[in-house]
C-alpha cells in the first residue's frame, strides 16, 4: 500500500512531498488575511443594500466565487499585490437593461457619495465592479441576473468594456454557483490528508477564524474543520507557479483560474499525494492544450454543469498564447519530476522550489524542514541522506548531510538550469 495513504506527509513520506506541502502552507491566505476577507465580503453586501442605494431591495443574493468557494485562495508572489474576492450580487432588474447599464448602477450603488465607505476605491471593468483596499486586497463583484428561478443560479452576466461600442457589448450565461458545488463534490477532503495538512497550517499560523460572514457564507480556512483535499493544494501551487512565470509577461492575460479548477475537478482521486495531483493536473491540461494546437483550434472548456458557460471565452486570445503555456506546462512537470527524485541535493530541491513558487515560501518551507531534519538528528535515531531524506542509522548511506547544508546561501538558481532545461 502507498506510504502516503498510511502516514500522508509524515516521517515516510518522501522529501519533496514534505517540501511541496510545506510551500502551499506559505502560499494560501493565513487565517488573519483570511478572516479579513470574510468581514469584508459582509460589509460590502451590506452597504450595496444599504437604504439610499439605487440597488436597495434589488439584491436578492450575494455568494462567493471563484477561488474563495472552492477554498484554493492564494497569496500574491509579490509583496505590494494583494488577492481578490470573487463575488455574484443577483440582481431583481425591473425593465430591459443593457450591458452598459448594470454595470454602471452596480458601480454607483458600491461607490456611493463622497464621503461614504468605498467613494474613490471602485472601478469600473468590464464585467465587474472592482473596490481596492490600500493594502493590495480588492474585491470583483459581477451583477447577474437569475434566468430561470427552477435553474438555481444560472444567470446572466454583463460584458461591457468601457470605451468599446454598445454593438460589441453582450449578455452571458455562467452559473458559477453549480461549478462551485461540482467541484467541492468531486475534490471531497480526504481526513487522513486533511488531518496531517491542518497540523502543518496550525503550526506555521496559529490564529484561528471562527466568524462567520451574513448572507452565503464564504468555506473556512485550512487550518480549521474546513479542510481540503490533495487535489485542492495541488490547485494552488500550479496557480502560484502560472503567476511566477507570467509576472514579466506584461500584457499578456494568465490562463484562466476556473480552467485549471475545472481539470483538477475532473481529475480528483481520494487519497492521492500532493506531487501526484500537481502532475495528473498538470499533464491532463497539457494534453488539452496539445490536442488543440494540433488541430489548429483552441482550447474550448465549458462548465461541467452548464454548457453554455465558456471557461476559455477570453483566454487563449490566439495560437501564441497557447504555446507559451504548453511550453510552461512541459518545463513544470520536468521540475516536480526533480523535486520528487532522490537525484537531488536538498541545496538543490530548495533552489528549484524558489524558480517554481518563489523565495519567500520555498527557502521557509526548506529553513523548517531542515530544522526537523536537526531534532531527528539530535536524537540519534536517524541520520540524512544528500537528497534530505531521513534514514535509520542502520539504513543510512555513508554520505550524508546536516540541516546546516539547506540553510541560505548566495542565490545561484536564476542561473541554474532549473529555470531553463
Amino acid at each position: 500500500m502507498n506510504k502516503l495513504l498510511i502516514e500522508p506527509l509524515g516521517p515516510g513520506a518522501p522529501v519533496g512531498e514534505i517540501l511541496l506541502a510545506e510551500t502551499a502552507v506559505r502560499i494560501e491566505l493565513p487565517p488573519s488575511l483570511h478572516q479579513l476577507a470574510v468581514d469584508r465580503y459582509a460589509a460590502v453586501s451590506k452597504h450595496a443594500e444599504r437604504p439610499d442605494s439605487p440597488l436597495h431591495d434589488k439584491v436578492t443574493w450575494f455568494y462567493p466565487q471563484g477561488s474563495m468557494a472552492i477554498r484554493s485562495t492564494i497569496k500574491s508572489h509579490r509583496r505590494d499585490d494583494g488577492f481578490d474576492i470573487d463575488i455574484v450580487a443577483e440582481l431583481l432588474l425591473h425593465g430591459a437593461l443593457t450591458p452598459a447599464q448594470v454595470l454602471d448602477l452596480l458601480f454607483e450603488a458600491i461607490n456611493g457619495p463622497p464621503g461614504s465607505m468605498y467613494h474613490g476605491m471602485v472601478e469600473r471593468q468590464t464585467r465587474c465592479i472592482t473596490v481596492r483596499y490600500a493594502d493590495g486586497m480588492h474585491l470583483d463583484i459581477t451583477p447577474s441576473e437569475l434566468l430561470d428561478a427552477h435553474d438555481p443560479r444560472r444567470s446572466h452576466i454583463f460584458h461591457a468594456k468601457p470605451g468599446e461600442p454598445a454593438t460589441h457589448h453582450r449578455y452571458l450565461t455562467m452559473n458559477s454557483w453549480a461549478f462551485c458545488d461540482w467541484f467541492n463534490a468531486n475534490t471531497p477532503v480526504d481526513l487522513l490528508f486533511e488531518q496531517a495538512y491542518r497540523k502543518r497550517a496550525l503550526a506555521f499560523d496559529q490564529m484561528r477564524v471562527l466568524a462567520e460572514a451574513e448572507v452565503k457564507p464564504v468555506p473556512g480556512h485550512s487550518s480549521t474543520e474546513a479542510g481540503k483535499s490533495a487535489s485542492v493544494v495541488a490547485l494552488q501551487l500550479l496557480k502560484r507557479n502560472r503567476n511566477m512565470r507570467y509576472a514579466s509577461r506584461k500584457g499578456q492575460r494568465l490562463p484562466p483560474s476556473v480552467m485549471m479548477a475545472c481539470f483538477s475537478g475532473h481529475t480528483s482521486v481520494p487519497g492521492s499525494s500532493i506531487s501526484d495531483a500537481l502532475d495528473t493536473i498538470a499533464a491532463v491540461i497539457l494534453e488539452a492544450l496539445e490536442r488543440a494546437d494540433r488541430s489548429n483550434t483552441l482550447i474550448d472548456l465549458r462548465n461541467p454543469k452548464c454548457n453554455n458557460d465558456r471557461f476559455t471565452d477570453r483566454w487563449p486570445e490566439n495560437a501564441q498564447a497557447q504555446r507559451i503555456y504548453i511550453d510552461d506546462l512541459k518545463l513544470f512537470r520536468r521540475q516536480l519530476a526533480a523535486i520528487m527524485s532522490d537525484q537531488l541535493t536538498l541545496p538543490q530541491k530548495r533552489d528549484l522550489l524558489v524558480v517554481m513558487f518563489g523565495e519567500g515560501p520555498a527557502q521557509s518551507a526548506v529553513n523548517d524542514y531542515a530544522a526537523t531534519l536537526g531534532q531527528a538528528v539530535a536524537t540519534g535515531s536517524r541520520k540524512i541522506a544528500p537528497s534530505g531524506k531521513v534514514l535509520p542509522i542502520a539504513a543510512a548511506a555513508p554520505a550524508i548531510i546536516t540541516p546546516s547544508a539547506a540553510q541560505p546561501r548566495s542565490h545561484t538558481f536564476y542561473g541554474s538550469p532549473w529555470g531553463s532545461w
